[in-house]
């Protein structure tokens, strides 16, 4: 079973991604269930210079290398093992000769924000849920994220947030929302959230 976990840029579907694979691993046991990062396929940059590379739209789908993540979701689909590509966020970069093995697994949960923007996603895995966060509260967990882990600053974490994640995400949110199996909040507390999708997938 693939399930998909999709929502604004600091919605929480990351966390809630996480919860619901400790969830199944205590469950079922942890070879059983595996998570898998969309955020591992936005496309190499390393051919751009550095402030070109700033100036691309990571809140659209074409900032993904889709092919090879519809290719490791069909693989794992089928029961099969794929070498995941790790990706330098500071520098927009694929750090290449490194991957991470996963799978294979009777769970696969995917987490993504453009997830939300593949129309196609409800044909590709078994189940979807959609974590719905105010966004001022996605900004603030937004710039705490990025600052810290990823070394930006806050004056750039504003800028992409008002010229391309915020205006990206108004454009498919409502129809990735009426798609999903389940809305989940994201101001919710994890194990409720987590509890409440684990009762509803159809095992």
């Amino acid at each position: 079973m693939i399930v998909a976990i999709t929502g604004a840029s600091g919605s929480g579907k990351s966390t809630l991604a996480q919860s619901l694979v400790k969830l199944s691993q205590e469950t079922v046991g942890g070879s059983e269930t595996c998570l898998l990062s969309l955020d591992a396929y936005y496309r190499d940059l390393s051919h751009l210079s550095l402030e070109a590379r700033e100036k691309v739209n990571f809140d659209r789908l074409e900032a993904i290398e889709m092919p090879l993540f519809k290719a490791h979701l069909a693989q794992l689909r089928l029961g099969q093992e794929i070498q995941v590509p790790r990706y330098d966020f500071s520098e927009h970069t694929r750090i290449f000769g490194q991957t991470d093995r996963l799978g294979p697994a009777q769970l696969i949960v995917v987490d993504g924000l453009l997830l939300g923007a593949w129309a196609d996603l409800a044909e590709a895995v078994d189940y979807t849920v959609f974590v719905e966060t105010p966004t001022a509260v996605c900004l603030q967990r937004r710039m705490q994220r990025d600052c810290g882990e990823r070394g930006r600053s806050e004056a750039s974490v504003l800028e992409f947030w008002n010229t391309r994640a915020l205006p990206e995400f108004q454009r498919w949110e409502r129809g990735a929302k009426a798609r999903a199996d389940i809305v989940v909040s994201g101001e919710k507390s994890i194990a409720g959230s987590t509890a409440e999708v684990w009762s509803q997938l159809p095992f």
